[in-house]
């Protein structure tokens, strides 16, 4: 370890989950942070922003938002101590993480579990979750440490891994020793582990592309859903709409950009334009259903104009159910599951199961399976898949006769993938909001999102204040009946005539 660490100094985080907005390198050279990691899975250009763009056009992201998009809990230190005995540092010294990292350096030499506490090795810093001392020999005793993530599931994606590999190589530079494990840990105290030297090609790969952002490489344009996540989404948007990048083509990751810029293809216009059969043959081991959908949706936006592939099929049924959840992944409750009935004869009429805290969870659940046994001659309508992943975890965590699963997954339909299935729309996102919008629907709050109806929440539960639950409930009509207009939208449509040149 070097003599002098690079110090940085900032406001501290209530958290100390979000240290890289306020710390700033006193060293000319630029310091990788942990979270870079994350940042540069969700957008490439996110880094980028971060250190060469005008901080003035970039939009704030309320914590409980940011806590959200990691995965991370509101409650995990208060839970964790169930599971873990550590230590946290003070607060106050995160006003310079240098002083945070010597803190942290201390109780490593007494051998503590560390909770939040602050790492640095030369031009790397960050704040690992948990630190955790494990019997074995290093240069700090008869122990070592490893690294846990604390998340709300314990899926192991790669920014995750990475970020975790990230901490891991700097307790080898600190300690001696590589620990030969990193872990996921969620706030019941699951773990989930995985070995560090799997994914260590990987890894660098990911440190060279974000050391050349950070010494001034801007990324090549690109726009994914999960720029929306960022404080510069709004530059994201704007920036590859005005070389019309072919990156605005829904569903066209990284690496099929690179392929299409590879033989000559740039632009959206680029692609609609694009002999399907050359493109074939140049793009050999690519699904040629592949390719007819990324032209079709370059045509779409080139024409401004839907393409309906075919007529969707729904069956005729007494009752539709149109279904939608909402949830706090910080807090781990799912609090609200609304459902808009229409049935034969009759306007539709929303209807909720509302909990007021965790402890409520459990009633709703048994209420919404109690409205379930009733039904008889209905489909489920629901929009992408997250409704159906609540409905197993709550099954799961509760129960649920195995005749009630079976009928809820025989009689749902998935809006989402139906709508893709059959058309093409000139969007570049297919989000419930982006698509209903599309087709005229207004929701009651423009700005309204799953995200902020968390932080609508979390503002209820402290404030037990009416006005804020009737958001929260008009929010989640708004979805349903946004849900609604889709399958009505979808119902009416016919084949495009366009379709056989659009296809050609």
């Amino acid at each position: 370890m070097t003599n002098k660490q690079p110090k940085l100094s900032g406001e501290p985080s209530n958290t100390a989950l979000d240290y890289g907005k306020a710390v700033k390198a006193k060293s000319s050279k630029a310091v990788l942070l942990g979270e870079h990691f994350y940042k540069f899975f969700q957008c490439p250009h996110w880094i980028w922003y971060d250190v060469y763009e005008d901080a003035t056009k970039r939009k704030s992201i309320p914590p409980i938002i940011d806590l959200i998009y990691k995965g991370k809990t509101a409650v995990a230190g208060d839970k964790l101590r169930e599971h873990k005995k550590f230590e946290e540092i003070k607060p106050e010294l995160y006003r310079d993480i240098e002083e945070a990292f010597l803190a942290t350096l201390e109780m490593m030499k007494k051998g503590k579990n560390i909770y939040h506490g602050a790492l640095m090795h030369e031009d790397w810093a960050g704040i690992p979750d948990l630190l955790e001392a494990r019997p074995g020999k290093s240069d700090l005793g008869d122990w070592h440490y490893v690294v846990y993530d604390v998340q709300s599931s314990l899926d192991l994606r790669d920014e995750y891994k990475f970020q975790l590999i990230f901490y891991s190589l700097m307790l080898e530079r600190l300690q001696g020793v590589r620990p030969e494990e990193a872990y996921v840990i969620d706030a019941q105290g699951n773990e989930r582990s995985f070995r560090i030297d799997e994914f260590m090609d990987n890894f660098h790969l990911t440190l060279e592309q974000i050391e050349k952002v950070l010494n001034g490489e801007k990324p090549a344009p690109f726009l994914k859903s999960t720029c929306k996540r960022t404080p510069w989404y709004s530059l994201c948007l704007s920036e590859t709409q005005g070389c019309n990048d072919v990156s605005l083509v829904y569903r066209l990751s990284q690496s099929d950009q690179r392929r299409l810029y590879g033989i000559g293809i740039k632009t959206v216009d680029d692609l609609a334009n694009a002999n399907v059969d050359d493109l074939q043959s140049k793009l050999e081991d690519w699904q040629f259903d592949k390719i007819i959908r990324f032209v079709n949706q370059a045509k779409v936006l080139s024409t401004n104009q839907p393409l309906i592939l075919k007529k969707p099929n729904f069956p005729e049924v007494e009752h539709e159910i149109y279904f939608d959840i909402e949830s706090d992944p910080t807090r781990d409750i799912d609090y609200l599951l609304g459902h808009l009935v229409k049935s034969k004869g009759k306007e539709p009429e929303y209807k909720y199961f509302l909990a007021n805290d965790k402890s409520e969870e459990k009633q709703i659940w048994s209420n919404f399976l109690d409205f379930l046994a009733k039904l008889e001659n209905f489909i489920i309508y629901h929009y992408a898949y997250y409704e159906r992943q609540v409905f197993d975890r709550l099954s799961l965590r509760y129960g649920a006769p195995t005749v009630l699963v079976d009928k809820f997954k025989e009689n749902t339909i998935d809006l989402h993938q139906k709508l893709v299935d059959t058309a093409v729309l000139p969007l570049y996102f297919y989000s419930l909001k982006d698509v209903a919008g599309n087709l005229g629907y207004k929701w009651d709050d423009p700005g309204a999102g799953g995200a902020e109806s968390v932080v609508w929440y979390n503002n209820w539960l402290e404030k037990n204040d009416n006005a804020i639950m009737k958001k929260i409930l008009k929010y989640n009509e708004d979805d349903v009946r946004a849900t609604l207009l889709i399958k009505e939208w979808l119902e009416s449509q016919k084949p495009s005539k366009l379709k056989e040149k659009l296809d050609e």
